[in-house]
């Protein structure tokens, strides 16, 4: 098989002959490519092979980021062990604590879109 993965101006190939590939993207088509060669990173995620030489992908650049992103809004490294997303006997219903400033919804939003990305890479 012969596979390729698109986002935007994103490109990653699977292909049994990569150098007849590369060959006609950039004489054919005027493709200027960047990164090329055995795929190690893409849109955030790590490539590697494991010990047998299966392909894997990881996030872990990516999760770093998002740890270095949090301890720079709040002081400190996000809890890295949790059972549950509330603390016990908390009711979020009975909330009464101030709505976010547009600060706040910036850092909650641009939290949220991460997760959400690191998520997506995972799946």
């Amino acid at each position: 098989y012969e596979m390729v993965a698109v986002y935007v101006d994103d490109l990653a190939f699977g292909v049994k002959d990569p150098q007849a590939l590369l060959t006609t993207l950039i004489q054919k088509y005027k493709f200027k490519l960047k990164g090329s060669g055995p795929i190690s990173f893409h849109l955030g995620c790590d490539f590697g092979r494991d010990s047998d030489g299966t392909l894997y992908m990881a996030p872990e650049q990516y999760i770093d980021r998002m740890v270095a992103q949090y301890e720079q809004m709040f002081g400190t490294k996000p809890r890295d062990h949790v059972t549950s997303p509330l603390d016990k006997g908390d009711h979020p219903e009975t909330d009464t604590s101030e709505l976010l400033d547009a600060k706040g919804i910036q850092q909650y939003q641009s939290l949220i879109g991460s997760l959400q990305w690191a998520v997506s890479l995972g799946r």
